[in-house]
């Protein structure tokens, strides 16, 4: 059964990864990271989401992976609450209908299922479709205006390791495999003014304050991912300053 979701299997260990090196760095950031990745959903998990007919890719996360919900609060996500098996009732709660009620709300979308909640902006599948296609929306408006959000459960997992979308001004598309850097300057260069020239703008800061970070090296000016520090290696060495670009973690990113 393992071969045909082998990309789920591979970001759930990328994701362990992930929680590993926090807890190796620091054991109290695990606390954050409440996160039930290794275990089979027992009989009782298996009976609450029976209700629905679910995709296979997603029944195969939420059996083998998932139980109990996965919080996680990196990159876009403030915390986000991906639901396991044994919550996916209560993830429902609050937008398709009220459990103490039992209203139905009527302006949500027939067949959407809340698979994840985002500080209640809720992340969906469309259970008439078969797919596993996350579909978005902003709590809050008034109304539920739904966009596509990722092509598939895969790449939404993987989101959950991704910088935030403002460091990212490039095409990350091409990979689903990102290294992280740390570039510093380390010295003025060959040309002072321009080194100062591009901390001032780097930091919208005056040239003299530029100047005093120029006297506190060496001074971090990125973190994040391959294709971002090669921009800023590439203006770096045109403007002769010296720099030190170094591999970090992913843990270390999001600290």
């Amino acid at each position: 059964m393992n071969q045909p979701y082998a990309v789920i299997d591979d970001v759930i260990k990328d994701m362990r990864g992930f929680i590993q090196e926090l807890q190796d760095q620091d054991p109290d950031h695990y606390s954050r990271y409440p996160m039930t990745l290794a275990s089979e959903a027992d009989e009782q998990s298996l009976h609450n989401i029976s209700e629905w007919a679910l995709p296979d890719e997603y029944l195969y996360f939420l059996k083998r992976y998932v139980p109990q919900s996965v919080t996680w609060n990196t990159g876009d996500y403030v915390n986000l609450d991906i639901f396991g098996a044994m919550d996916l009732e209560r993830g429902q709660w609050g937008y398709s209908h009220n459990p103490q009620t039992n209203e139905v709300f009527q302006e949500w979308p027939d067949h959407y299922l809340v698979i994840a909640s985002d500080e209640g902006d809720p992340y969906c599948i469309d259970l008439s479709r078969g797919d596993t296609v996350i579909y978005a929306a902003e709590h809050g408006t008034g109304s539920w205006d739904f966009d596509v959000a990722y092509d598939n459960l895969t790449d939404f997992l993987r989101s959950v390791l991704l910088p935030p979308s403002s460091s990212l001004d490039w095409d990350t598309e091409e990979s689903n495999t990102y290294t992280y850097y740390k570039i510093f300057i380390t010295g003025e260069g060959s040309n002072k003014l321009k080194t100062l020239a591009f901390i001032k703008k780097k930091f919208s800061c005056d040239y003299a304050q530029a100047r005093a970070f120029m006297e506190s090296l060496p001074l971090l000016v990125y973190k994040g991912i391959q294709q971002g520090a090669e921009k800023i290696e590439a203006q770096l060495e045109e403007n002769g300053a010296e720099y030190e670009k170094r591999e970090i973690s992913l843990a270390e990113f999001v600290q």
